[in-house]
């Protein structure tokens, strides 16, 4: 195959092509000719599969190892990383960071995504599904007492949340709510440190997961709301000056903005739960 490397400008022809070989060797993994898990070709076969001479390929994969894509093992080859992993560090998690305070405009997604997200889990969640939810409760009712080990049970909240996006049987949602809450992992530690709001959000968490086992859409929709707006509460009102969105704004604005998004809430789960029994997936 010819090197395309010959055929691009000299000025900007290194960046498109950079940016070509790293959406090849992406389509290839999406395609699932490298699978996660598996080692990438030598780099002198690779860079003939693709067309590009080896520095160019170098450049690609280091990107793509950056990104938490594929990984660099000392004297073991690039192997293609899980994106899903809860160590995956996503490049839009670390951009977030990098732009300032959007933990309350985090927590408006959050609200927005996450009840709706819960209401399917409630109506396709398998008993695998079920299983792992169930012992996850179990777990944070364990670790509530234990007020040292306060890094553990925000790990195990953080994996409820995407065990329920995970029941939903969509694994984009399982991808937005594993960034949205490492972005938030932070400005939630305060909030477990009393054992009071801790027994309130496992109790939360219960309700969440009695409604999916029960197959309750609805109830399991109102649950998650519920139990993010009070967490919400809590942390962006302990937040001061210009960090406390809608707050500095009047309480009327931020009620504005809490009532908006559960009526979309509300709007979009009716819409999902009349096309799920329409196709014959609620009884």
């Amino acid at each position: 195959m010819a090197m395309r490397d010959a055929a691009v400008d000299e000025r900007d022809g290194r960046a498109r092509l950079f940016h070509q070989v790293v959406v090849d060797l992406c389509r290839l993994i999406r395609d699932g000719q490298f699978r996660v898990g598996a080692r990438l070709p030598a780099e002198r076969e690779l860079a003939e599969r693709l067309g590009v001479s080896r520095p160019s390929l170098r450049e690609a994969l280091r990107a793509l190892e950056v990104s938490g894509i594929v990984e660099s093992r000392h004297g073991g080859g690039t192997y293609v990383r899980d994106a899903f992993d809860p160590g995956f560090i996503s490049p839009l998690a670390l951009a977030l960071e990098a732009t300032g305070d959007a933990t309350g405009d985090l927590w408006e997604v959050r609200i927005v995504f996450e009840p709706p997200i819960a209401a399917r889990a409630a109506m396709r969640a398998g008993a695998d599904d079920l299983t792992r939810l169930e012992a996850l409760v179990e777990q944070m009712f364990e670790l509530a007492p234990d007020l040292a080990r306060n890094d553990h049970i925000l790990a195990v909240d953080r994996e409820f949340h995407a065990a329920i996006a995970r029941a939903s049987g969509n694994s984009v949602a399982v991808r937005v709510v594993q960034l949205i809450n490492q972005v938030l992992f932070d400005s939630r530690r305060h909030f477990t440190t009393s054992l009071e709001r801790r027994l309130q959000a496992c109790a939360r968490h219960r309700e969440m997961f009695d409604a999916i086992r029960g197959r309750d859409p609805v109830a399991a929709r109102d649950a998650m709301l519920l139990h993010l707006h009070e967490v919400e509460d809590y942390i962006l009102g302990g937040l001061d000056g210009k960090h406390r969105r809608g707050l500095e704004r009047g309480d009327a604005v931020a009620d504005a903005r809490h009532l908006a998004a559960e009526q979309w809430v509300q709007a979009s789960g009716s819409g999902m739960f009349a096309g799920e029994a329409k196709e014959g997936k609620i009884s």
